[in-house]
């Protein structure tokens, strides 16, 4: 983020009485604006900045997109906040972090700019909720994801998909064939339990909540209850390393292995079809599937997310920065992004479209997503994700002992994390 050279005295106290980031319109500041975007996503967003600045010739500002991955981008710009960019692409998780420290523009409506109705009246309205903390709102919603079941026909043929692949006590207890001409079997299921952002489907289905109902309740887990406790007993039952029919690890790699017929199925998310499974013609989709506690079949639950343009609250040009962000989370920009990048769009028209309402991907995605529960934006998520991380973790490379004592401490342990201090 380059320091303005310098601002009109009009527009700065046009900016000032509406908000700095809520500021549109009148002659816009010289100097430098800058964007973040993931790697892969590099020449889709400098073809739209480049038809930003055709389409808005009173901006002065020169655009530079740099590259800067999402999930990492709250650490980054709490380091440095004056080096970071202007226009700041994240997870809706970092939201609560980085608007209570200060990080973030608030969005409001301006005498030249209607940033935030837009938002409010053209997202989901998950997503625009996943955009406001204690009331403000904060980002220009984006995409869509959660994560789904993808399997291998080469292992399991389409055919199973409704009996088969939608158990995991089904995939489990298959016949696996070898891998190659090995002597070693193939595994059957894996997804990354040391991760928290899949570790918590099975205490989802069973009813235990993250934060309370609605995710915004700092002394609200419920995990070490006896809903818990009978997942946590499936768990160290199903998902242990030594049972080599589970395989635990990397998403990216249990895609990999799916995708190379050493593993039948795995649990990610909606990126790998734009990634590992680019033009493969093995690899099917799915919603999740069940796991039979007290012998009923329970889905699994997911975590679901959206993608947030987001204004870096130390920039020298919030006018031009709120402006760049709402033309790249449009409706017509999101449409691009579903078509060329493969992500489900926030924008309501945008998932009506029929290249989005009729792609039998995206109807899995959407699917998944009304099954799914929003990651909490509360500063305090922060906490969760080492914590889930151990406790998964000590499910798989068997130290946690399965009796129902060393359950029921490590759920009280974990939940006792959740309460350290932030």
């Amino acid at each position: 983020m380059k320091k303005v050279i310098k601002i009109s005295a009009v527009l700065m106290c046009a900016c000032m009485a509406a908000g700095m980031a809520a500021c549109g319109g009148g002659e816009a500041s010289a100097g430098e604006v800058v964007v973040w975007g993931g790697a892969e996503d590099q020449t889709l967003l400098k073809q739209i900045v480049k038809e930003f600045k055709e389409a808005n010739p009173d901006v002065t500002e020169s655009i530079k997109v740099e590259t800067q991955d999402a999930w990492d981008a709250q650490s980054v710009v709490a380091k440095d906040p004056d080096a970071a960019a202007d226009v700041i692409l994240i997870p809706h998780d970092q939201v609560g972090i980085m608007a209570q420290s200060g990080l973030l523009a608030e969005i409001r409506d301006g005498t030249a700019a209607t940033f935030a109705s837009d938002i409010k009246n053209n997202n989901d309205p998950k997503t625009v909720q996943q955009a406001t903390y204690n009331g403000k709102l904060y980002g220009f919603p984006l995409t869509m994801d959660t994560y789904i079941e993808y399997y291998t026909t080469n292992i399991f043929p389409e055919s199973l998909e409704s009996t088969l692949l939608g158990s995991v006590d089904a995939m489990l207890g298959a016949n696996m064939p070898n891998i190659g001409t090995s002597t070693e079997a193939a595994a059957a299921f894996g997804f990354n339990i040391g991760d928290g952002f899949y570790f918590n489907m099975g205490f989802f289905a069973v009813g235990c909540t993250l934060y309370g109902e609605d995710g915004a309740d700092v002394n609200a887990c419920n995990w070490n209850n006896e809903n818990g406790m009978k997942f946590m007993q499936y768990a160290v039952k199903n998902f242990r390393q030594s049972g080599k029919k589970f395989k635990s690890d990397d998403a990216k790699n249990l895609a990999t292995a799916v995708l190379n017929n050493r593993l039948g199925a795995c649990i990610s998310g909606g990126w790998e079809m734009q990634d590992t499974f680019k033009k493969a013609t093995n690899i099917k989709y799915r919603t999740l599937p069940t796991i039979t506690i007290d012998g009923k079949e329970l889905p699994l639950i997911a975590f679901s997310n959206s993608k947030q343009y987001v204004v870096n609250n130390t920039s020298e040009h919030k006018g031009t920065a709120s402006r760049l962000a709402a033309y790249i989370t449009s409706e017509q920009n999101q449409l691009r992004y579903a078509t060329e990048r493969g992500y489900y769009p926030a924008n309501k028209n945008a998932q009506k479209a029929p290249a989005v309402a009729d792609d039998p991907f995206f109807k899995v995605i959407r699917a998944q997503l009304d099954m799914s529960v929003a990651v909490p934006i509360i500063p305090e998520i922060s906490r969760y994700w080492e914590a889930a991380k151990a406790l998964g973790s000590s499910v798989y490379n068997g130290s946690l002992a399965g009796d129902d004592a060393s359950l029921q401490s490590a759920l009280d342990k974990f939940i006792s994390d959740l309460h350290s201090t932030l």
